[in-house]
C-alpha cells in the first residue's frame, strides 16, 4: 500500500485531513456570492483546503477561477491572469473567448499554439505597464458581465492575497473595491498568510476593504478528527497507533498540519514492517526529520550572527521562555533586552522566527528547533 500521508503540495480527496467545518462554511458564502477574507499561518493547509472547496462548488455547479498573486509579480500580469482564468471557466468555446476579447480596451486577445498543436485563446497587455490597474478593473468587469450574460455564479479565489500591497496596495484596494461593490454575479475569497496585514485590510476603517466581507481565520484541525483520519489510514495499512500517543505526535508538531502529515508519512515508512506504533518511535520522529533537513538548518544556521545562534539555542530548550525577562537572559547569557529585540527582529525577517499575535515567538519550522537541540550530537 502506497503511502497515504502526502505533504509539501495539493492534498485532494481521500488523503485531505478534514476541515468539514470550513468547507462548510466557505461553500455556503460563495453560494451566497460573498466575499471572505481567509487568514491562516503558514503551513495550515489553507491553500489545500482552497483546492477541495473548488473541486466541490464545482460540482454545485459554479464556475471557479484560481488565482495565486506570487505568479503575478506585476499589476500588468494580475490583470492578464485574472482575465484568462475567469474567462476560461465560464467559456471554453476559442472562437467565442476572442470575439469577447477583442471588445476590450486595455486589453489585447492573443491566440497561443500548444504542443499538441490546439489553439488556445488570452489576453495581453494593449498599453504600457502603468495602466495595469485599468486593465484589472476592466478584466473584473468584463468577468462580471460574461458570468451574467452565461447566468452562472462565478467565485474568484485570489491567494497569497496579503501580497496585494506590493502593488502600490492603497491605489489599487481602492479601485478594487470601487469595482467589486457592483459585482452581483462573483463570490471572492482572499487568502493570505499574513495575519496582520490581512487583518489590516478589512478591519482597519482607514482601509478601502473595510468591512466588504467577513474575516474567516483557519486554526489547528481538532485532535479528534485529525486522530480519526490518522488511525483509519494505519488501519488499512495493518497497523495500530493509540490515541495517547497521537495526542503526543500532535504535541510535537505543534498541532500544524503539515508538520503532522510529515510525520504521519515518516512513521509509515518507519513501520512498514512493525504492526504497533511504540511511544519511542514517536518520540524520534521530530529528530529524524529534522536530520532528513540538516543541509537546509545549516544553511539557514550560518546567516544568524553569533548572537542570534545564542537566542535561538536558548528559545529551543525553553520554546515558551519570556526572551525579555532577567531570569532568561542571566540563564542564558544571552545580554541585554535592547539587542534581543534587534535580534528578535532580525530572525523574524529572515524567516526563522515568527511572532505570534499575543507576542511570543517561535521557530518557523517546527523541526529546526530539533535541529538546534541536536547540535553537537553525533549525525
Amino acid at each position: 500500500m502506497d503511502n497515504p500521508f502526502t505533504y509539501g503540495g495539493i492534498v485532494t480527496d481521500q488523503h485531505f485531513a478534514d476541515r468539514a467545518a470550513e468547507m462548510e462554511e466557505l461553500s455556503r458564502e460563495m453560494q451566497n456570492l460573498n466575499r471572505v477574507f481567509l487568514v491562516s499561518p503558514r503551513r495550515f493547509g489553507k491553500t489545500c483546503l482552497l483546492f477541495n472547496l473548488m473541486a466541490r462548488l464545482r460540482q454545485e455547479g459554479m464556475a471557479v477561477a484560481y488565482l495565486d498573486l506570487n505568479a503575478c509579480p506585476d499589476l500588468a500580469s494580475l490583470a492578464v491572469s485574472l482575465t484568462q482564468a475567469t474567462s476560461r471557466v465560464l467559456e471554453t468555446n476559442t472562437e467565442k473567448l476572442l470575439k469577447a476579447f477583442s471588445a476590450l480596451k486595455r486589453l489585447r486577445p492573443r491566440v497561443s499554439v500548444g504542443a499538441d498543436g490546439g489553439i488556445s485563446a488570452g489576453v495581453e497587455l494593449a498599453g504600457e505597464s502603468r495602466e495595469g490597474v485599468f486593465a484589472l478593473l476592466e478584466g473584473m468587469r468584463h468577468a462580471e458581465d460574461l458570468a451574467r450574460r452565461k447566468d452562472r455564479k462565478l467565485v474568484v479565489v485570489m491567494d497569497e492575497f496579503s501580497d496585494l500591497p506590493k502593488y502600490n496596495g492603497g491605489t489599487v484596494e481602492k479601485a478594487m473595491r470601487s469595482e467589486i461593490q457592483q459585482h452581483t454575479r462573483i463570490g471572492y475569497i482572499f487568502s493570505g498568510s499574513e495575519h496582520a496585514v490581512m487583518l489590516a485590510m478589512c478591519r482597519d476603517r482607514r482601509r478601502a476593504f473595510y468591512k466588504m466581507g467577513r474575516l474567516m481565520e483557519l486554526g489547528p484541525i481538532p485532535r479528534g478528527v485529525y486522530a480519526e483520519f490518522v488511525q483509519g489510514w494505519m488501519k488499512k495499512g495493518g497497523r495500530t497507533v493509540s490515541r495517547d500517543d497521537l495526542d503526543r505526535l500532535f504535541f510535537l508538531s505543534d498541532d500544524i498540519p503539515y508538520n503532522i502529515q510529515r510525520m504521519c508519512h515518516t512513521l509509515w515508512e518507519q513501520t512498514r514492517d512493525v504492526p504497533s506504533v511504540s511511544r519511542d518511535r514517536i518520540e524520534g520522529l521530530p529528530h529524524l526529520i529534522a536530520r532528513q533537513d540538516s543541509a537546509h538548518f545549516e544553511l539557514v544556521w550560518q546567516s544568524a550572527s553569533q548572537q542570534q545562534k545564542a537566542l535561538l539555542m536558548a528559545l529551543a530548550e525553553e520554546p515558551k521562555a519570556k526572551p525579555f525577562s532577567r531570569d532568561f537572559q542571566l540563564k542564558y547569557a544571552i545580554g541585554p533586552s535592547s539587542s534581543i529585540k534587534a535580534s528578535l527582529e532580525s530572525l523574524v525577517r529572515k524567516g526563522i522566527l515568527t511572532r505570534s499575535r499575543s507576542g511570543a515567538y517561535r521557530f518557523a519550522d517546527t523541526f529546526m528547533r530539533y535541529w538546534v537541540l541536536n547540535l553537537g550530537e553525533p549525525s
